[in-house]
């Protein structure tokens, strides 16, 4: 019998030569940064015992022997690399310096465009950068420096933090000078460096020509992108060259929950398409004019998105995923990325830590490996190959990058796939007519301002996803951020991917979703009396402390202020509300009993950002929250008395406390946060644990703090002023506190004042999750009934409640 091959039919087996080694450079720099002499000593002796057995073993022969050398050998390197790079980190003047918060004059090269920081921003703990309209974060690289008189000539890494105009005109490749003071950075996998700039920047000497002209590009771009309206704005140039400085906080929390964070910036799918695009239009010409075109672009967007390390990582991805779609040649593709992988951990060992670099060698591998396969098994299935292409791409990148995103933000995404495909409709020509908009900026005006009109609806269609996925019930499904618990989905997803290689077993599973779809579904759809309808203000049962939850009047949007002990209690308050992204979280003060739950805030769902107030009296649980929020990317902003916030219809202002407290009875207190709250016609006053002294100051300034409803003050503590109770006069009165609980809260002194006052009050203890309705401009309530035994949340570790 006579059988036909297509060549395309032939299954080629993947080369996977290089990827132990690639996987051992990956342990060799992680073991090297844990640091400790003692610990490197000890892995690189097992390691070299290790290489040696390999080598005299006998039966590991020929291609398995070479592999298992050259792993061997990529580890030790690596090991050595990193250890040589933490130890040059370590003995840096520059670090000692920072320990003792010296100033220091230093010649830098800028290595990024500096990224604007909310105004907002809470200083460092001690000298923070001068006062100036807008602050600036960027990289660079200190050359030379002078502390305390004496002169070094060393290259280190350096984050600087500054204020001024200037600084956002640097353009990266300048040679600066600038004085300042040193801090350690505390999220850098080696002892890093920040400098508080406190002297404008001197231009030694400028930028190359070609970096200069594409910052003028960058530039223009802004103006134009800034005439927008909505999401465009900070789409444009975000999507086009990777600036980020216009996105704003609710479309980088919907764009986390729905797995679009790479369509904010540049990323490895940015170079590749591009790319392609060039190879594609240049293929007539040959191979090698094609080829030749894709490396020039592929280095053309490295000047004009700006050469800082993600930017060459997402190049380097980039060009690999070109080989692998382009001319799928997967046989090729993986080796290359193995071969990228090793030569970036030995040019720079600290990306072992870096969970970018992670989701980038992790999606780059699923596009080589998974995605080719199951877009020949769709089209074996009668589906086109195109639409086969834009299924199997971001369902594999979903998949290999699942573990890494769920360790990264405690959830995972469960709407990234679909949301994906929409974007993924309008991505394309958005970036390509993106692209020419920044091209003919600088030359013709009037045309890029007419690319910049004509992109406009594409960006909004992409921020609609975003936003509108992002609010589907249980668009995230909560995952412990854990090491153990990501190797433990890792394995899953391993065996999920084997077992649905069965026909039966898939017709099973797709008949389990379906029946529980039709189960789940009207469940959401139908009201089961909670959350109440038109509710404003719910205050959690949380026991004993505060956890209060503000509507924006947006479907499953909620602002936060206070998280009360115990993370899983609020987690569980905002689930049964149904909030899935929260645009602001207020932490009155640094009292255990309302920021102890943070975490059960954060996981599972998106958030903008994270306010404080002047309360900073606590360095270990401000750097739990500085690590939490820095690691989930969620900017920390600082509330300071007259601050403004608004988010759909719900209208937030601070109006205390003005200035720190000083020799009061409690000064953590009495620095909560004030916030006036204004929804659906009624105003709510939030108080946190405010004390007489902070009560009276605030008659004392004329504030306004009539109210409709108010948060009581520190649980019902007796400390409270009765001149306060009226000017609030408040209706309802909603009080955090625990059943049993030691402090006997609320005091008699406390209930008997609102009772004065004819205000009607809601309990926690008694009532469980209360809520303030408004319904047809009527005020009511609703209470959901008490679950928590007596003495839940009664102490954690830390200042509680007393």
């Amino acid at each position: 019998m006579r059988q036909a091959w297509r060549e395309e039919e032939i299954v080629v087996p993947l080369d996977l030569r290089l990827v132990p080694a690639a996987v051992a450079a990956e342990l060799g720099a992680l073991a090297g940064l844990a640091g400790g002499i003692w610990w490197w000593t000890g892995v690189g002796v097992m390691g070299v015992i290790a290489a040696l057995a390999l080598i005299r073993r006998r039966r590991i022969a020929g291609r398995r022997r070479a592999g298992a050398m050259a792993a061997a050998a990529c580890f030790l390197a690596a090991l050595l690399i990193s250890f040589l790079h933490w130890q040059s980190a370590t003995n840096s003047p520059l670090t000692a310096a920072a320990a003792r918060g010296s100033w220091v004059t230093v010649t830098l090269a800028v290595g990024q465009d500096a990224q604007r920081m909310p105004s907002s921003f809470p200083a460092p703990a001690a000298g923070g950068p001068m006062a100036g309209p807008q602050r600036w974060r960027f990289t660079a690289s200190a050359e030379s420096f002078v502390i305390a008189g004496a002169g070094y000539a060393q290259v280190s890494r350096i984050t600087v933090i500054a204020s001024g105009a200037s600084w956002g005109d640097l353009v990266p490749g300048a040679r600066i000078r600038v004085g300042g003071l040193l801090l350690p950075d505390p999220f850098t996998p080696v002892p890093g460096v920040t400098l508080n700039a406190r002297t404008p920047p001197e231009v030694i000497s400028p930028a190359p020509w070609w970096q200069e002209r594409g910052h003028d590009i960058r530039k223009v771009l802004a103006a134009n992108a800034a005439a927008l309206p909505g999401d465009a704005a900070g789409l444009l140039p975000g999507l086009v060259v990777g600036d980020t400085n216009a996105i704003d906080d609710a479309l980088t929390a919907d764009a986390k929950s729905t797995g679009l964070t790479h369509l904010l910036a540049v990323s490895g799918s940015h170079f590749a398409l591009l790319c392609g695009l060039a190879v594609l239009l240049l293929r007539f010409a040959g191979p090698r004019w094609a080829a030749a075109g894709g490396t020039l672009v592929l280095a053309g967007l490295v000047v004009l998105v700006g050469p800082g390390a993600s930017v060459l990582r997402a190049a380097v991805m980039g060009g690999i995923g070109l080989i692998a779609l382009s001319i799928g040649r997967n046989r090729t593709a993986l080796p290359a990325l193995a071969a990228a992988v090793i030569v970036l951990l030995f040019v720079d060992p600290e990306l072992a830590r870096s969970a970018g670099f992670a989701l980038s060698v992790q999606a780059t591998a699923g596009l080589i490996v998974l995605a080719p396969q199951w877009s020949k098994a769709l089209q074996r299935k009668g589906m086109p190959s195109g639409w086969a292409d834009l299924l199997a791409v971001p369902a594999a990148a979903q998949v290999v990058t699942m573990p890494i995103v769920a360790a990264l933000s405690g959830a995972i995404s469960m709407v990234a796939v679909p949301a994906n495909l929409l974007a993924g409709l309008v991505v394309a020509p958005a970036l390509v007519i993106g692209m020419a908009c920044a091209m003919a900026g600088p030359w013709w005006p009037s045309g890029a301002a007419w690319l910049a009109r004509t992109d406009q609806p594409l960006l909004a269609f992409i921020g609609g996803v975003a936003h509108r996925l992002a609010r589907w019930p249980s668009a995230r499904l909560p995952w412990p951020a854990t090491l153990p618990w990501a190797l433990t989905l890792t394995g899953l997803l391993a065996v999920g991917l084997f077992v649905l290689r069965h026909r039966r077993i898939r017709a099973v599973i797709t008949a389990a979703i379906c029946g529980a779809a039709l189960i789940l579904i009207p469940g959401q759809v139908v009201s089961l009396g909670w959350p109440p309808p038109a509710w404003t203000l719910v205050a959690c049962e949380v026991g004993q402390g505060d956890g209060m939850v503000l509507s924006t009047g947006e479907p499953a949007t909620a602002v936060v202020v206070d998280a009360g002990p115990d993370p899983a209690l609020i987690d569980a308050c905002l689930s049964r509300l149904g909030i899935t992204t929260v645009p602001l979280v207020i932490l009155t003060h640094l009292h255990s009993d309302h920021i102890a739950g943070l975490a059960g805030v954060l996981t599972g769902r998106s958030v903008g950002a994270i306010g404080l107030g002047v309360d900073r009296e606590a360095p270990s649980a401000l750097h739990t929250i500085m690590s939490s929020a820095s690691a989930r990317g969620i900017p920390v902003v600082g509330l300071s008395n007259g601050t403004h916030w608004a988010s759909g219809s719900l209208d937030l202002s601070v109006i205390g406390p003005p200035v720190k407290f000083s020799h009061t009875d409690s000064d953590e207190n009495n620095d909560s946060v004030v916030t006036m709250a204004r929804i659906a016609g009624i105003r709510i006053l939030l108080t946190g644990d405010i004390q007489p002294e902070a009560q009276q100051q605030l008659l004392d300034r004329g504030v306004d703090v009539r109210a409709d409803v108010m948060v009581q003050p520190h649980h019902g503590t007796a400390k409270i002023l009765a001149s306060f109770v009226h000017a609030v006069h408040p209706r309802v009165a909603a009080i955090g506190v625990g059943l049993g609980n030691s402090f006997g809260h609320p005091t008699p002194t406390a209930l008997e004042q609102l009772a004065t006052e004819g205000t009607f009050v809601l309990r926690t203890d008694l009532d469980g999750d209360a809520a303030v309705c408004v319904i047809d401009g009527h005020l009511s309530t609703e209470i959901r009934g008490p679950t928590l035994p007596p003495g839940t949340g009664k102490r954690v570790a830390g200042n509680g409640g007393a």
